[in-house]
């Protein structure tokens, strides 16, 4: 007697790995995307970081200059500053605190980070005191701080001043303050005695952990598919025709 296989997984596993196959595949692959920008990330801010600085100008683009030290000069707002919400430093929550420098003979100013605060008391603000006279410094050029999901009316100042943001947006900020605003900011380096705490130094994104776990996706992938080829084929004992 003689054994022949068939392949008969069944409707509902065959649904559950035409699902989950693509899916854990597609994961593996936006981890390994995700491991390549980290790295790229981290290899732009050590390359940009060594440049010579760069003078700041109205139309000065952040595109390819990120993390890359300009210098800057101008008048801070000393009575429309900012606070970011939700910054976390040593595990403690916060504020970063933002201020307008306008720069000279134009209606133009950029934010400067000037760097990381408690939280405190959420119904009373902390005073941010700083001179409102002309400066220049060099510091870092950097985007806004990123959000994963972005509520309505989230970017919406709130009333007051200072004015409590959860999202940095140019154009909505401009409206408040009542001049243009470029859009990225300048972090304050650590020698300039007009901040907070302020610790840009170089994060290590861990590219090798999306590559870990682009391996552990894939390695779901190939896990299913064997269990769906294993369990699929179904052995049959066949008769010859010619037996007693």
């Amino acid at each position: 007697m003689k054994k022949k296989y068939t392949f008969k997984p069944g409707w509902l596993a065959s649904i559950s790995v035409a699902l989950l196959l693509p899916l854990f595949i597609s994961l593996g692959f936006w981890q390994l995307r995700r491991a390549d920008e980290k790295q790229n990330l981290m290899d732009e801010r050590i390359r940009h970081e060594s440049e010579v600085p760069l003078q700041l100008t109205a139309d000065f683009p952040l595109e390819g200059h990120r993390f890359r030290p300009v210098t800057v000069r101008g008048t801070f707002d000393a009575t429309h500053q900012l606070l970011l919400d939700n910054q976390i430093y040593n595990h403690q929550p916060g504020y970063h605190v933002l201020t307008p420098l306008r720069l000279p003979d134009s209606d133009l100013a950029v934010l400067v980070n000037r760097g990381w605060i408690p939280l405190g008391d959420r119904h009373r603000l902390p005073e941010l005191p700083i001179a409102q006279i002309e400066v220049q410094f060099t510091g870092l050029l950097d985007r806004f701080p990123q959000v994963g999901f972005r509520l309505e009316g989230a970017d919406v100042p709130a009333p007051g001043w200072p004015s409590v943001v959860q999202i940095l947006d140019a154009d909505r900020l401009a409206e408040r303050l009542g001049y243009r605003l470029l859009p990225y900011q300048v972090l304050l380096p650590a020698a300039e005695a007009a901040g907070y705490v302020r610790d840009w130094r170089p994060v290590d994104l861990h590219p090798e952990k999306s590559q870990g776990y682009a391996v552990q996706w894939f390695s779901f992938a190939a896990v299913l598919f064997a269990l769906y080829l294993w369990y699929g084929f179904k052995a049959q004992r066949v008769t010859p025709p010619d037996a007693p």
